[in-house]
């Protein structure tokens, strides 16, 4: 029982220490940051420098701000692997230029033709074989 107090004793402590020191390093260059797209990122998540220009970036998202949760959709399968994005989303995203695509998804290049294939074959009529 005292190693475990000894080990979580331990624990706090670089954890202040770690705070404490990490309180006096200046912060990093500024860099240029995605403008924040509401519902994309939980909150706490801080932004990441993308690549391109704000402007264009924010143009090419705004199509997605249109449809409800349509941003958090995409987010979630991103982070989750799993394409569940609602057909409103779905034809949102697919009216969205491939120019656009690169722009938004620079880290992530696969994804666009992912969520396209799985919006195709979602909106795709589904075959009855039981036909009686």
């Amino acid at each position: 029982m005292s190693r475990k107090v000894e080990a979580i004793f331990s624990l706090l402590l670089m954890a202040a220490c770690a705070a404490t020191g990490l309180a006096h390093v200046p912060p990093p260059p500024a860099l240029p940051l995605f403008p924040p797209i509401p519902g994309l990122l939980p909150p706490g998540i801080p932004r990441l420098p993308l690549p391109g220009n704000p402007d264009d970036i924010a143009k090419c998202w705004s199509s997605l701000q249109n449809v409800p949760g349509c941003a958090w959709e995409i987010y979630t399968s991103i982070s989750t692997g799993k394409f569940v994005v609602g057909p409103a989303c779905c034809k949102a995203f697919r009216a969205i230029d491939q120019i656009c695509l690169l722009k938004m998804f620079p880290f992530f290049p696969s994804f666009p033709p992912l969520i396209n294939s799985n919006c195709a074959n979602a909106a795709a009529p589904k075959a009855d074989g039981s036909k009686q």
